[in-house]
């Protein structure tokens, strides 16, 4: 038998486009399972370093705070906006779960919880 090494990710990018940079001083890396049950939201919050998501059962949803929307399938690879405000759900009827990595300046967390944005531009015209 012979060892298989499939690529899986190799980018200088998140996927919004931004520069990896990693901590500076004291980096930290922690690595997370989490499922996410049918229907749940994780809530809005945004992540100062570096966090890359592989999805292994279900689908992650993304949205960002300028409206885009996105589905991570089971077996996607991406490394997450930095310092964008968004929140993932799981609008499936199957639980998500979904590994994280995250590089963090030691002792803190890669995950910072947010107030929602506001109301998006589309939709104030709605009451006139």
């Amino acid at each position: 038998p012979t060892v298989k090494a499939t690529p899986l990710l190799k980018t200088t990018t998140t996927i919004t486009g931004q520069k990896l940079e990693y901590p500076g001083k004291n980096p930290q890396v922690t690595a997370t399972m989490v499922e996410i049950p049918p229907g749940v939201d994780v809530g809005w919050h945004e992540h100062p370093n570096i966090r890359y998501v592989y999805v292994i059962d279900g689908t992650l949803s993304i949205e960002l705070e300028n409206g885009t929307r996105r589905e991570f399938p089971a077996g996607t690879i991406f490394v997450e906006a930095i310092g964008t405000r968004h929140h993932g759900m799981n609008a499936g009827s199957t639980p998500t779960k979904v590994l994280f990595i995250d590089h963090s300046e030691e002792g803190q967390s890669n995950m910072v919880k947010t107030e929602p944005p506001g109301p998006h531009r589309e939709g104030q015209d709605d009451h006139h």
